[in-house]
């Protein structure tokens, strides 16, 4: 590898891919490792075409995604009136006419979440990021499930006070813990189905869960929105925010260490964490929710990835990272700093272009039918399932949107979901996988 980074190199494949991140991170469910292995499906000389293609190309993908995800998280997850206290504060805005005053909260935490990362880590990160990885990996397992145990603890009943008898106040107490539980090992055995079952042709196994997430988190939103015929109201799309800066700084802070907990630790996801570092900086409000979502979010997301550029630590953390170490390997500081350097432009950049897509889209909304775009954000989700998997990841998905159903049937986390990547990893660890597999019958 040379000796300096190529600057030109760095940004045009940096840019090209916080461009691809932006323009189709607002489709509902699809994760951002899905697209990148869309890009490979369809141009799979592009991985060796040059030596900081792929790494930098991802690293711009993520941090376009990080911003833009919240177009479909805003916009694309509608519910009625009927649901408005069950809602995230992102839908509660939007039925009120905020929507892009949501936005604008997530991009304030998304940009602050990036700017720090790229800071720290190109400074105290630099040498405190191999201590604490010495320090916490002999208890990977052990942290993992007490946060999955702090999951459930904190699904605390919320409805006992509805039910008129004192077995309906019993079960409307606790229906949403249960429900969690349900959810959370149904996509573990789905999980468990989709990667030793051997159902997925060879040419598919590194998208195996693409049918899975799709079906989790993006085909039970835009079938609800379909079923409900929801129209949303007007927009304002004034680039104004009123909020305190108690709100920001709140926010911000809970969201870096939410996001830094996800980046660092396997399994953990920006969901997961937001929640943890949400309780340790007690964070309260819409507002602080939403600013405290894109500051986690995106350095979960980015962080991940980054931490594959340090050219001594060597942490492979997440699916994208994954999919880029496979070909990759820092050789030099250069590329790590000029990485750094890369996510504060590419962050910027993710600033402006998603604040008018957020005014595009809130046009948009407008003027045509909801109902279209979620017919038509159908129809794409369903065949980027069948052209990554065939026919067998279409019935994968399916089984996993009756399970994400689950989850808003229940009114639990949807990310009870993501039980399919821990409950594995934890059977692993703990060495009860072959249990798990005998008594699903992929023992043999």
């Amino acid at each position: 590898m040379e000796a300096l980074v190529n600057p030109v190199d760095v940004l045009t494949w940096g840019l090209t891919g916080t461009l691809m991140g932006l323009l189709l991170s607002w489709i509902p469910g699809l994760h951002i490792f899905n697209l990148l292995v869309l890009v490979f499906a369809l141009a799979p000389g592009f991985i060796t075409s040059n030596i900081y293609a792929l790494p930098y190309f991802a690293l711009g993908a993520v941090v376009g995604f990080s911003f833009a995800s919240s177009i479909a998280s805003t916009y694309l997850s509608v519910s009625d009136e009927s649901m408005m206290l069950m809602l995230f504060p992102s839908q509660r805005y939007l039925l009120a006419g905020r929507g892009h005053r949501a936005v604008l909260l997530y991009l304030i935490g998304a940009l602050t979440g990036g700017v720090f990362l790229a800071v720290f880590m190109a400074t105290i990160g630099v040498y405190a990021m191999p201590v604490i990885y010495n320090l916490f990996s002999p208890y990977y397992w052990f942290i993992l499930l007490a946060i999955v145990v702090f999951m459930f603890m904190s699904e605390y009943p919320k409805e006992a006070d509805h039910g008129r008898t004192p077995r309906e106040k019993l079960w409307l107490a606790w229906r949403q813990v249960l429900g969690g539980v349900l959810v959370f090992f149904a996509s573990g055995i789905l999980g468990f189905i989709a990667s030793y079952s051997g159902l997925l042709r060879i040419e598919a196994a590194y998208a195996r869960l693409t049918p899975l997430f799709i079906g989790f988190f993006g085909f039970p939103w835009v079938l609800r929105n379909l079923i409900s015929r929801r129209s949303i109201p007007r927009q304002d799309t004034r680039d104004v925010v009123e909020t305190a800066p108690g709100a920001v700084v709140n926010g911000s802070a809970s969201g870096i260490i939410g996001g830094g907990i996800a980046a660092f630790f396997p399994i953990i996801t920006g969901g997961m964490g937001a929640l943890v570092g949400g309780h340790m900086a007690s964070s309260r409000g819409d507002d602080t929710f939403l600013i405290s979502q894109g500051a986690a979010r995106t350095v979960y997301y980015t962080g991940a990835l980054f931490f594959l550029f340090h050219p001594t630590m060597r942490i492979t953390r997440g699916s994208v990272a994954w999919l880029v170490g496979g070909v990759y390997t820092p050789k030099t500081w250069a590329e790590f700093y000029v990485g750094a350097a890369f996510i504060i432009l590419a962050a910027a950049v993710s600033f402006v272009v998603t604040l008018y897509l957020s005014k595009a889209v809130a046009r948009l909304l407008t003027r045509v039918s909801y109902v279209y775009i979620s017919a038509a954000t159908l129809v794409f989700l369903v065949s980027l399932v069948y052209y990554l998997t065939g026919p067998v990841g279409l019935v994968l998905m399916l089984a996993a949107t009756s399970v994400g159903f689950a989850a808003m049937v229940f009114n639990t986390r949807l990310s009870y979901c993501l039980g399919s990547l821990i409950l594995p990893v934890l059977a692993n660890t703990m060495g009860f996988a072959g249990f798990f597999l005998e008594l699903l019958g992929l023992g043999g």
